[in-house]
């Protein structure tokens, strides 16, 4: 008789639990899956956001790239630090994918524009103070690049370079 009586304890307590492990999972199953589709959606984003254009230096090859170096170094002046005046000396090459539509009708155009080109260089460095600029070199090469795109309306300019920039005062 105990036999029985333990039998039917442990066979009521395991329908108990497989009763109450559907309710669990019922409950759960829809709250996770709205929990994974928004961290799935969050994570679209920050891809979106993080990833680097198509036409990136990575995936074009060496061959289909240019470069065209500046011959005059560039003096800029930068953001008043401390109450002296600083200024940095740059040399400015630009990296240019021969790939691209507009590289033919464009190309020429750089030796022209090299006066507004050194503007926007100087007018990026302008913000940034003596002690920022290594820090700080990467988001002016960003906005550099984004400026150039507006001057030329393309995207063929893939990516400047400053070469060793050097910092002295007034």
């Amino acid at each position: 008789m105990k036999k029985n009586i333990l039998t039917i304890v442990i066979l009521a307590m395991c329908f108990v639990n497989i009763v109450l492990s559907a309710i669990l999972i019922f409950v759960m199953i829809p709250t996770a899956n709205k929990s994974i589709r928004l961290v799935n959606k969050v994570a679209q984003i920050i891809d979106l956001e993080l990833e680097s254009p198509e036409t990136s230096m990575e995936s074009i090859d060496v061959s289909d790239i240019e470069t065209y170096i500046f011959e005059d170094k560039l003096t800029c002046r930068l953001a008043n630090s401390g109450g002296k005046d600083y200024y940095a000396v740059i040399y400015l090459t630009l990296s240019l994918n021969k790939t691209h539509d507009d590289y033919s009708k464009l190309q020429p155009y750089i030796s022209q524009y090299e006066g507004y080109i050194k503007e926007i260089v100087t007018d990026e460095f302008a913000k940034v103070t003596k002690d920022e600029v290594m820090i700080m070199k990467d988001k002016v090469r960003d906005q550099v690049l984004l400026r150039l795109h507006d001057l030329f309306q393309s995207d063929f300019i893939l990516n400047i370079s400053f070469g060793n920039i050097v910092t002295g005062t007034y």
